[in-house]
């Protein structure tokens, strides 16, 4: 019996092959699609984005910090904290800061109760607190400028802009969700 191989290491082994194959090929397949559009002539970003209501304004959210999307819960206020910081909540049994998108972008107003909470991974759980989710768009194209060249978006002036994408539901600005989750101050 001692001479026999141990089925569960092998069969793990083979999995965690198996992973790493899996991953090799979806790397290659995102390189694959981007050197594809190029050839088009246009630049598509990789990946999935959320499309999010907030101040007015539709937007789009990278979803690869993105952990889940809750409705709204009760905030327990932080004292002493900037005005975009709504509050704080228990998210699975860890404490999650709220900042409220709105706020950063000059609009002051009072959440809706139908709003949401796009909440973040990374060193400390952080939700961004939005009005609404309304959808995801996958490898949106990158476009220069402002839609129609005459006015900048407000998200410009916030620095919360990465730049605008064209979706199918028309060009929206691309948020900065590292600027969101660590901005110490609204503008």
């Amino acid at each position: 019996m001692a001479d026999t191989p141990d089925n569960s290491t092998v069969a793990q082994s083979r999995r965690l092959s198996v992973e790493e194959r899996l991953r090799e090929l979806e790397t290659e397949k995102t390189r694959l699609r981007q050197e594809l559009t190029s050839l088009a002539g246009e630049l598509r970003l990789p990946g999935m984005y959320l499309t999010v209501d907030a101040a007015g304004t539709s937007a789009l959210m990278d979803t690869e910090s993105v952990q889940e999307v809750v409705r709204l819960v009760e905030l327990e206020p932080l004292p002493g904290a900037p005005a975009h910081i709504a509050g704080t909540f228990v998210y699975r049994g860890s404490p999650a800061v709220v900042v409220d998108l709105s706020v950063l972008l000059g609009v002051k107003r009072e959440a809706s109760l139908d709003a949401h909470l796009v909440v973040c991974g990374g060193a400390r759980t952080v939700a961004v607190l939005v009005d609404r989710v309304r959808d995801l768009v996958e490898a949106p194209v990158l476009v220069d400028g402002t839609p129609d060249g005459s006015a900048p978006l407000p998200w410009d002036a916030s620095g919360l802009m990465a730049g605008l994408c064209r979706t199918p539901e028309g060009v929206r600005p691309l948020l900065r969700t590292s600027a969101v989750l660590v901005s110490p101050e609204a503008p």
